[in-house]
């Protein structure tokens, strides 16, 4: 028998009181190899359950509630209960090699299993648990190599996923899953609906069930249940959880530096009863890829991540209070990882071999909270692609400053941004070094194509669609129940997304008055005020609107997912082929306007993008062939951003009509689901906004003869 056990009497050597008096209840650790389908593996306070070969753990008990299995046994695939696993896309099969290190001090033990790269396989790669003696939870991590010898191959998914038992875990609870989502957010799970009702015609989109016309589960207050709706933008995620009546298991992130993507990212955090840690996709960011050619060298860790668990007492009474405890968990256990030899193997660098990065960003003082942003990141690269190193992110503070700490030693690019400014500073040979500090001062311009103001705005420069019609929850009764908003705090308003399946709407109905079309006056057009109002803007253009709702709603008889024939008002016809009429804005100019430049410039920022985007003023038209270079599915993925784009389009001055006459620029989409409009910009300059004349590279750029891409590689300002 394979039985390796190790009393946990080496944590008096740990400086946390708290481990010590964990350590002093714990039970001894160990680890059982004798069954070959079964590894048995504790830290005196967890036991699990582990498939060899394979990776998942399939059973799991903490020694505080030690009758309750914490896996979800009905969930299984031919290998048994699927567990605690990874749910990769990329890296191959080969021959797999168990292996574990239990540490001779019984601080800790990390177990693994490797698949190396073969004719099948580009990578070689392992996957690790680590648990440490007396710690409720289990850390996880992952290691990515490709050799001199190794076959070209690409990485689309690196996820961890949590199957937790459906009875216990009955709410999921996540805090600040958007700048615009502050707070607490704690939402039953409909497991009654999701797993116990088998009628397929509810399914109506791939994640999204239809869940009108049932009885919704108490709190449950959408009429559609998506995984999408309860994704986290990456800006300030540290941890979520679900929890049931007695305990909680969170997913904490100690740090951000082995996500991609930047905060902008907006990663799944739950899907039904799952807790995920997805540390790398192409969610809502399809353009992302991980691609290595044949013979290139390459290492990559992604992690260490913490699985940690919780219940309910006296000191801790609420969700919120166990949110905090895994935090601070968090925190205590990755002080611990520089004593894991395996991990350090594995490219972990300990904090007190990295450097610090402070940053003054002049231009950028007195800013809001969350409002400016200074990411490192991939080298050359858009950092909403940043993939390959590690990265990170700081709000500026009203001093314009942002301070990182334990920076991996290497080299990286600093962006900064401004939400509510156009623009995007690009700084590259950010060099890091070990025990010391880096200093950099930039400086920020926003970015205008004139020095007169704009002839008209349309929304704000913020990276996202969420301020238009559908943005926003407006009615207080949709409003989460446990939603505490900085923004009510600080500015007496509530704001909240309204990020929901796009079938929650009926774009048809909403502008029918148009017969479909919005037609938005920037400015007064001869009796006609202007707009003001953002909600005659909807949230994305679409070029088709037919979306999947449960036809028994609304017929008995129709079990299919065609039910929006039975809404889809009669003006349009069938909603199934019909397209949505162009977009208009109109607008006028005035002398002294006209007088200002030669050029007439259209910014427009790009939320989201699904297809190409043509462009008409008065007849001159420009046509936009982005949407193979950074296309985003949030429009169906219940987003309000993905992958941000700005596009400048650009006309003679002499494209206007006399000053005081209407001048009309229509918007046409060539793919049913569209784009999404982060803001619309108009200015009258007397300077080219070629890249070419501004020395700018953060924007496509078409003109009447010329079209320029970004140039993402250099940078900017």
């Amino acid at each position: 028998m394979k039985l390796f056990m190790v009393a946990a009497a080496g944590l008096a050597l740990l400086t946390a009181p708290i481990l010590r008096a964990q350590a002093s209840t714990a039970g001894p650790m160990s680890i059982d190899t004798s069954n070959s389908a079964d590894w048995k593996i504790s830290n005196g306070v967890v036991s699990v359950d582990w498939l060899p070969n394979d990776g998942r753990i399939f059973s799991m008990h903490w020694s505080q509630y030690p009758n309750q299995e914490l896996i979800d046994q009905t969930n299984r695939s031919a290998a048994g209960p699927k567990g605690f696993y990874m749910d990769n896309v990329g890296p191959g099969y080969s021959t797999p090699a168990n292996g574990f290190y239990l540490d001779p001090n019984g601080r800790y033990i990390d177990w693994w299993v490797k698949f190396p790269a073969s004719s099948s396989n580009a990578f070689t790669w392992q996957q690790h648990y680590v648990m440490f003696a007396g710690d409720p939870g289990i850390h996880i991590y992952f290691v990515l190599d490709h050799g001199a010898g190794d076959k070209a191959g690409s990485i689309g998914q690196i996820q961890w996923v949590m199957r937790g038992s459906l009875s216990e875990f009955t709410n999921t609870y996540a805090v600040n899953t958007g700048l615009s989502n502050l707070g607490a957010t704690s939402v039953p799970m409909p497991n009654a609906v999701l797993f116990g009702n088998n009628d397929p015609g509810r399914n109506v989109q791939n994640a999204v069930e239809d869940l009108h016309g049932l009885n919704l589960p108490p709190g449950f207050r959408r009429e559609f249940y998506t995984k999408y709706d309860y994704s986290s933008y990456e800006y300030l995620h540290r941890a979520e959880g679900v929890y049931g009546s007695t305990m909680a298991e969170w997913m904490v992130v100690p740090s951000s530096e082995s996500l991609t993507g930047g905060p902008t990212k907006q990663d799944l955090i739950f899907t039904g009863n799952l807790l995920i840690m997805e540390a790398y996709s192409n969610h809502l960011d399809n353009q992302m890829q991980f691609k290595v050619p044949a013979g290139a060298v390459m290492h990559r860790l992604y992690g260490p991540f913490y699985l940690h668990l919780n219940a309910f007492s006296g000191m801790y009474p609420t969700p919120a209070s166990l949110y905090r405890e895994a935090l601070a968990a968090g925190q205590r256990y990755k002080a611990l990882y520089a004593e894991d030899s395996v991990l350090a193997q594995g490219g972990y660098i300990p904090q007190e071999n990295r450097g610090t990065v402070n940053v003054r960003v002049d231009g950028a003082r007195g800013l809001d909270l969350n409002q400016g942003w200074a990411v490192l990141s991939d080298p050359q690269t858009d950092f909403q692609y940043s993939h390959a190193g590690a990265e990170y992110w700081a709000n500026l503070n009203p001093g314009g400053v942002a301070t990182f700490n334990h920076v991996i030693p290497g080299t990286y690019r600093l962006s900064v941004y401004v939400l509510g400014k156009w623009g995007e500073l690009r700084k590259d040979g950010v060099t890091v070094q070990a025990h010391r500090p880096t200093h950099v001062a930039v400086h920020i311009t926003p970015e205008h194509f004139g020095y007169d103001p704009p002839i008209w705005t349309i929304g704000t420069a913020d990276r996202s669609s969420h301020e238009f019609f559908h943005g926003q929850i407006t009615r207080p009764a949709d409003l989460d129940t446990d939603y505490r908003s900085l923004f009510t705090n600080r500015f007496d308003t509530s704001v909240q997304d309204d990020r929901q399946y796009w079938g929650n709407w009926n774009y048809w109905g909403d502008f029918a008055a148009n017969k479909g079309a919005v037609i938005y006056y920037a400015t007064r057009v001869g009796n006609i005020p202007a707009t003001h109002d953002l909600s005659n803007w909807n949230y994305n253009q679409w070029e088709m609107f037919n979306p999947g709702l449960y036809a028994g709603i609304y017929n008995p008889a129709d079990d299919t997912t065609d039910g929006y024939r039975y809404i889809c008002p009669a003006y349009v016809g069938n909603c199934a082929t019909a397209r949505v009429p162009n977009w208009q804005v109109h607008f006028t100019t005035t002398a002294d306007q006209q007088k200002q430049g030669q050029y007439v410039t259209l910014s427009l920022g790009l939320a989201a993008t699904e297809s190409s985007l043509v462009v008409s003023m008065n007849g001159q038209t420009r046509v936009w062939y982005g949407f193979n270079r950074k296309n985003s599915d949030a429009s169906v993925r219940s987003g309000f951003s993905g992958t941000y784009q700005w596009l400048v389009m650009q006309w003679p001055v002499s494209a206007l009509n006399p000053p005081g006459q209407d001048n009309v620029i229509t918007l046409n989409v060539g793919h049913p689901w569209g784009v999404e409009y982060d803001a619309l910009r108009m200015e009258i300059s007397n300077r080219s906004a070629n890249p070419s004349v501004t020395g700018w590279n953060d924007y496509d750029y078409v003109g009447t003869s010329t079209r320029a891409y970004a140039n993402d590689a250099v940078d900017n300002q």
